[in-house]
């Protein structure tokens, strides 16, 4: 079975060159990155197991990053970090479904932390992204389980969509492209709420992604593919 692989986040390099070590020497496969933008690229080309982020990220906070990835990937455990204990952040990590752990370097629980979190995920490690993920130009508005939804991005393996209302979406919907009598079948594999707008984001992966006409489409309505690790 692959190593879990787990994002790790900390601007301060030197805290990151050690914790990465640290995680290594333990058994995991670990992708460092330094701000918080450098995280969010990554977290849509690749599909790690863990996310590891400290609370202070320059001028967003790990908070911030857990939050997102709340919504965005919300199968993924966060670990939110910093250098002493503090209860505010420990509740704030809460209140964002994310654990929290003091000291990395220093605190010989920071790996039992790892594990703990790493159980919480089901299923196997998934290791890396089959297909980049890559921005839809304009939102394609497309006809999904029978309601309108925009596709927000987009791979030739799957798409993530977004419902202007909260829906309850079956395990498998046929997806519709507005203007076109092109329809193809996907898997639900993720929904979540936007309290933003009231709505819901939804990740789904296509039944057949070896379709010609598909790989088509997703050339012709997208962008460069997002930055990728690695592909299987």
């Amino acid at each position: 079975m692959a190593a879990p692989l787990i994002v790790l986040v900390n601007v301060d390099r030197k805290a990151l060159q050690q914790t990465e070590a640290l995680l290594s020497e333990a058994g995991y496969l670990v992708a460092a990155v330094s701000s918080f933008d450098e995280a969010t690229k990554l977290l849509d080309s690749v599909s790690p197991d863990l996310l590891v982020a400290d609370v202070r990220l320059h001028g967003y906070s790990g908070l911030h990053l857990a939050i997102r990835t709340r919504l965005e990937h919300p199968d993924l455990p966060v670990i939110i970090t910093h250098r002493v204990p503090d209860e505010i952040y420990q509740r704030e990590a809460r209140k964002a479904g994310a654990m929290f752990a003091a000291s990395p370097l220093t605190n010989p629980d920071f790996l039992r932390h790892v594990r703990a979190a790493l159980e919480r995920r089901s299923g196997p490690p998934s290791g890396i992204r089959r297909w980049p993920r890559r921005r839809a130009a304009g939102r394609v508005a497309v006809r999904a389980a029978a309601s309108q939804a925009k596709i927000v991005d987009i791979s030739y393996g799957g798409v993530r969509l977004a419902f202007a209302d909260q829906r309850d979406l079956p395990g498998v919907f046929p997806l519709t492209l507005a203007g076109s009598n092109m329809t193809v079948m996907v898997r639900r594999v993720w929904t979540a709420a936007t309290p933003r707008d009231g709505g819901v984001a939804c990740g789904a992966e296509l039944t057949d992604p070896s379709a010609a006409e598909w790989r088509h489409f997703v050339d012709s309505v997208s962008g460069p593919a997002l930055p990728a690790a690695s592909r299987d």
